[in-house]
């Protein structure tokens, strides 16, 4: 029960701290898979970031390929549920160079 707890906490935070609107500027390197927001890391935002972009406001992942995390060919729940799993459990997802470069949005 308290690890739930811990869960829906977390997802709370990440979903208040995700509906800001953040610019993003190129960073000159390749993605890695599942960092959907390019911040340089596979967090726990990028799930949120793939769930808004599933069931939320219907804002554009700013890396589609990189949601791509199970590399299916299509971005679903189970890329989220992935990217969750490689976060709390250590599960295994394809470490493949994304080309996707971020671009500024004013």
């Amino acid at each position: 029960m308290n690890k739930l707890f811990i869960v829906v906490a977390l997802c709370l935070l990440a979903v208040a701290l995700y509906a800001q609107d953040y610019g993003y500027e190129a960073v000159g390197r390749p993605i890695q898979n599942g960092d959907v927001n390019m911040d340089g890391a596979v967090c726990f935002d990028d799930s949120v970031a793939i769930i808004f972009y599933l069931w939320g406001d219907g804002r554009e992942l700013p890396c589609e390929d990189a949601g791509d995390v199970d590399r299916s060919g299509d971005i679903g729940v189970s890329d989220a549920i992935l990217s969750l799993r490689h976060l709390f459990y250590g599960d295994f997802i394809q470490d493949c160079p994304i080309e996707c470069y971020p671009v500024f949005i004013e």
